[in-house]
This record gives structure tokens, sequence and C-alpha cells, in this order.
């Protein structure tokens, strides 16, 4: 066989076997929605910052979305609003969501009040735990998918050492 055929012969067989792996490679599978797309509006944190009216605390890692949330009572506005931020921790997909504290109390589970005892972490359903913070903010954690009750507790006693109760 000429060169120019051998050439022709072995580039015609590379393409092939190259449209052949892109035709066989398993196709990525999406994502499933997030816990935060039903919270509230989704959008970038830059933005979300501009429609509350205090500074949030974000969470150490990477950040997955951020939404702007409905307050925790009264009216929608931005001294009320609350920012949920669904971020990635180890294995786990967490969302943290965070609200000004207002003049009424914080009751949880078990006439839990959170309101005048700041980073005591109370859970509110059996994978959830709420705390306030120095600053007085109202925060919740919750994983997006199945985790132990203690893993949320530990992760939410991580955020606080990291800063999640100033």
């Amino acid at each position: 066989m000429p060169l120019t055929r051998r050439v022709l012969a072995c580039f015609f067989v590379a393409a092939l076997a190259g449209c052949a792996r892109a035709h066989t490679a398993a196709p990525q599978p999406s994502l499933p929605p997030l816990m935060i797309d039903d919270r509230g509006i989704v959008m970038p944190l830059e933005e979300a910052v501009t429609k509350i009216s205090y500074r949030p605390w974000i969470p150490p890692g990477e950040v997955l979305k951020v939404a702007v949330i409905p307050p925790l009572g009264g009216l929608d506005l931005p001294r009320t609003r609350g920012i949920a931020v669904e971020y990635q921790a180890g294995r786990l997909a967490m969302l943290l969501s965070e609200w000004p504290q207002q003049n009424f109390t914080l009751l949880f589970a078990r006439n839990q009040d959170v309101t005048f005892t700041p980073c005591k972490v109370v859970f509110y359903k059996r994978d959830g735990v709420a705390w306030t913070t120095h600053a007085h903010l109202a925060m919740t954690l919750q994983p997006d998918g199945s985790a132990t009750s203690k893993a949320v507790a530990d992760e939410a006693r991580r955020l606080i050492a990291a800063g999640a109760c100033r």
C-alpha cells in the first residue's frame, strides 16, 4: 500500500475510533433541582445582598446557589427578608437560611426559645437546627437530601466555630 493510502487509512480508522468513543460516552447526568429553588428567588450573591438590609454570613466552601427568601413574619421588606445559601459541606449539600431577628420570640420544638441565647443549636425538626447570633440574626440549617441529625448538628457547630455566630 503506498504511503499516502496508508496515512489516509490510518487517519480514517483514527477518526472512526474517535467518533465511536464520542457516541458511546455516557451522557453527563444533570443535577437534580436543589432545595433552595423552592425557598425564594435564586440570584447571584452580589444581587441578593442588595435585596436585604443586613450583612449576611456566607458559609465557607463551595456555594451552589443563593436566594432571597420571605421574612419570618411581617411585611416583605429589605429589613425583614432573609437570605438562603445552599453550599457543599463534604458530601452533603446544606441549606443555611438567615433572617434579621425581629421583635418576636423564636420558639422551636419543645418550646425552646433561641431568641436570647446566641449560638445555642436547637433542633426544630429531625434533621434541621436553628440558632441566633450576636449580630441578631436567626439561622436555620438543614441538609438537601438525607443526613443524620448528628451530621447536621456537627455542621452547625462547625459553622458557628467558623464565624456563623458573630
